[in-house]
């Protein structure tokens, strides 16, 4: 059964007149093309659904029950429609993002507030994973977007820079470093350091360091999650390098915040990653929308 949303369209306007001259001018037809429109549906439910004289039009018994069926049908459409407009507009749908334990933990919480408060109907997955992770899980598909360190060697992807972090030291209150009102790469080099595992971002920027000064990075202690780094600092066990964005979240007692001299600064590179050669969910661009101003408001105290 063929029926078109034209015909039934037609066939609403008729019923609502009773007129076929007036029904074609509201559904902007020919009377000819409208009544074939009429005459088809006939056709296909095998029964007429007017009955009509040189002077009058009315509804047969068919065509009154049909009217029901019609506007339902309408109806549902409609509906549709405004769902199909909410999810294209990005008001309704999924967003799954892949994104670096340390924004996970830092900036990431913030945005998610006004996201949420934006885009109630949005169904959020968050995966705090390595880049290496990451940037496979956008490129398979089970990302819509991922939120870590720029790529240099991925062409398939769409890079926009989000941000540039400056990294930090932390150490325990009573750590050397602490008395210190700036520091640079030598001076932590002969220092116990606590690092993530050698796919961590932050860490590749360490080794980067280390070889510029023609040292091997040789951690005192490797882990794999930032509290735990955390844990071993404020415990006096070694110093740790983090991208400054962490500090809002970091419960800081008991550990002491160094910067690097201004010629010394090494910056943690955030993007928004997604592929080039797939369509992006369309929650995409309002949650980058929507980080880009926070990050912007963030640097206005006044805001």
């Amino acid at each position: 059964m063929n029926i078109t949303l034209k015909q039934i369209e037609a066939f609403l306007a008729v019923a609502r007149t009773l007129s076929f001259s007036q029904a074609a001018s509201a559904v902007h037809l020919s009377q000819p093309a409208l009544s074939a429109n009429i005459h088809r549906l006939e056709q296909i439910l095998g029964a007429r659904l007017f009955d009509r004289d040189t002077r009058t039009v009315s509804l047969s018994v068919v065509g009154r029950e049909f009217v029901e069926v019609a506007l339902s049908i309408t109806s549902q459409v409609a509906c549709g429609l405004d769902h199909m407009q909410d999810v294209v507009s990005g008001n309704h749908g999924q967003l799954t993002i892949a994104v670096a334990p340390s924004v996970a933990a830092g900036v990431l919480p913030k945005v998610l507030v006004r996201y949420k408060a934006a885009y109630p109907d949005i169904h959020l997955k968050i995966h705090d994973v390595l880049t290496t992770v990451g940037i496979e899980m956008v490129r398979a598909g089970s990302a819509d977007i991922a939120l870590l360190p720029e790529q240099p060697d991925a062409p398939d992807l769409e890079q926009l820079l989000l941000f540039k972090d400056p990294l930090v030291v932390l150490c325990a209150t009573d750590h050397p470093l602490a008395s210190r009102r700036s520091v640079d790469w030598p001076d932590i080099i002969p220092h116990d350091l606590i690092v993530r595992g050698q796919h961590s971002s932050v860490r590749q920027l360490l080794d980067t360091q280390f070889l510029r000064f023609g040292r091997i990075l040789q951690p005192a202690f490797e882990v794999n999650h930032v509290g735990t780094a955390l844990g071993l600092i404020s415990a006096g066990l070694g110093i740790g390098v983090v991208p400054a964005s962490l500090l809002s979240t970091v419960n800081m007692d008991g550990m002491h915040c160094g910067y690097f001299r201004p010629e010394s600064t090494t910056y943690w590179t955030l993007c928004a990653s997604t592929p080039k050669a797939r369509s992006p969910s369309p929650t995409v661009e309002p949650f980058i929308r929507l980080f880009l101003a926070y990050l912007e408001s963030s640097r206005d105290p006044d805001r």
